[in-house]
């Protein structure tokens, strides 16, 4: 068939699935994810992978999203796979944090993912974005405004995420559907146009296609593929230029040379800052203004001497180079110790950060591998409340995960190579045994961590900002 064809190159060409895989597929209930399972199904045996679905109920559509959630529970038992299903709260999740209804599913649905990640011991997540989705994402981050990485629109491979259909179009997957006597859900909420997505896609994409270019899906997917192979290129020219620039790399920080840096093409000196700045606040995406404004400063256009960069980062001018530091290194170490609500959510006022609590019932996760550097998950039984968040202490004693035996956690710090301005500010979550449960943002303890018996889940969450501004 051809559709299985396509979408086998497809996982060859991104090296999306390797033989001995589980790979849990995210499941609507619509055609695109309807289709991936089916066609997943009929490839299995040839890919050698074990499959899983995972299904999340918004509680945005009311009945319609139950008989969604049943529809897919019935699927999965139809292929007999096994299947996560969970619902949550969407709506209260974005009154609370304050994002808009789009925001607000996304980000509550690959929580959901990174769980189910874990239930099922998966180590790829399949979703069913395709062709027509590329091209609306391509055409949305044009209208917001972007660079070449967001012309290149939704990566194939991102992570643990694959799309085995990013080059299947809609209409090949409708008449997939009716081929192989599917009959897929349909989602009431695709039909507002309230949301942008949906109006790019019910209005703004047939207004072009009647007005300016019948084929503009091919024509958005080819932009996509040429900035893609582009994006690439020059982010290996920009590593190759950074590495150059690079003046001295040091615990505190990194220095650039302002001269090598200027007498670079002007896109790799805004892709040099960007790297930089990485590098310095252990985060990605810096906004252009930002680059603007540090490039302004190293030419010495605007006067400055220094400036202050989201990530608690300074660039600042020293005679001939260009300095990227810590802004909290200027403040020196400082202590605290607040009581954890669990569940709940702690703010913790010196670091500008919250941490947020859950207990997930009747979970039999054994691999916690899925989750962001920001969350962990531990064994709820195997500590000891009240816990604690606090800050190091002289002779702290840590059992890292996946280690045998216990270790001073100056060493641990030292071992992963973690600079001396964070270890002060590193969150750690002890225990009423002031045993260490959780060094925030890098490792859990050995003693707590998920087993086979594990029924009762402690989810933990580094958030920036306050519990209002999530």
């Amino acid at each position: 068939m051809v559709m299985l064809d396509k979408v086998r190159q497809t996982i060859a060409r991104w090296d999306m699935i390797s033989p001995g895989m589980t790979v849990l597929v995210g499941v609507s209930g619509g055609p695109d994810s309807v289709a991936l399972l089916d066609i997943l199904v009929q490839l299995r045996d040839e890919l050698q992978i074990s499959l899983c679905v995972a299904h999340l109920n918004h509680k945005l559509r009311g009945p319609e999203a139950d008989a969604d959630a049943e529809y897919v529970k019935e699927l999965a038992g139809r292929y007999d796979i096994p299947a996560v299903v969970e619902e949550a709260d969407v709506a209260a999740y974005r009154k609370e944090h304050g994002l808009s209804m789009e925001e607000a599913a996304r980000e509550v649905r690959y929580r959901f993912f990174a769980r189910a990640l874990g239930h099922a011991g998966a180590d790829r997540v399949a979703l069913g974005h395709q062709a027509n989705d590329q091209a609306e994402t391509i055409l949305f981050n044009m209208i917001r405004g972007t660079g070449l990485a967001g012309l290149a629109g939704i990566p194939p491979v991102r992570g643990l995420y694959v799309r085995p259909l990013i080059e299947v179009t809609r209409r090949e997957i409708e008449q997939y559907c009716t081929a192989r006597g599917l009959n897929p859900r349909t989602d009431s909420s695709n039909l507002n146009v309230e949301y942008t997505r949906n109006r790019i896609r019910k209005e703004l994409i047939p207004y072009l296609e009647r007005e300016f270019n019948n084929d503009i899906v091919a024509s958005l997917l080819r932009t996509g593929e040429i900035c893609r192979g582009e994006e690439a290129y020059l982010e290996e020219q920009a590593a190759k230029s950074y590495r150059a620039v690079l003046r001295d790399k040091g615990n505190e920080s990194i220095t650039l040379n302002i001269a090598a840096l200027m007498d670079l093409p002007l896109a790799i000196q805004r892709r040099v800052v960007r790297l930089a700045w990485a590098e310095a606040s252990g985060s990605r995406g810096l906004a252009f203004l930002h680059v603007e404004r540090v490039l302004a400063l190293a030419s010495r256009r605007n006067g400055a001497s220094s400036l202050h960069l989201p990530g608690d980062i300074v660039a600042e001018c020293q005679y001939d180079t260009l300095l990227f530091r810590a802004s909290a290194y200027e403040r020196g170490p400082f202590h605290f110790v607040y009581t954890l609500r669990v569940p709940g959510c702690t703010y913790i006022p010196e670091l500008d950060v919250s941490l947020w609590t859950e207990i997930w019932q009747d979970f039999t996760v054994t691999n916690p591998g899925g989750f962001p550097a920001n969350e962990a998950v531990v064994d709820y039984d195997r500590v000891k409340l009240p816990l604690k968040v606090r800050t190091r202490r002289k002779g702290d004693i840590f059992e890292p995960y996946g280690l045998k035996g216990r270790l001073k956690l100056k060493k641990f710090f030292i071992n992963i190579k973690m600079p001396r301005r964070d270890r002060d500010q590193t969150p750690l979550v002890v225990d009423n045994r002031e045993r260490i449960v959780w060094v925030g943002g890098q490792r859990i303890a050995d003693f707590c961590k998920l087993t086979g018996d594990t029924r009762k889940v402690l989810f933990m969450r580094l958030l920036p900002g306050s519990p209002g501004f999530e």
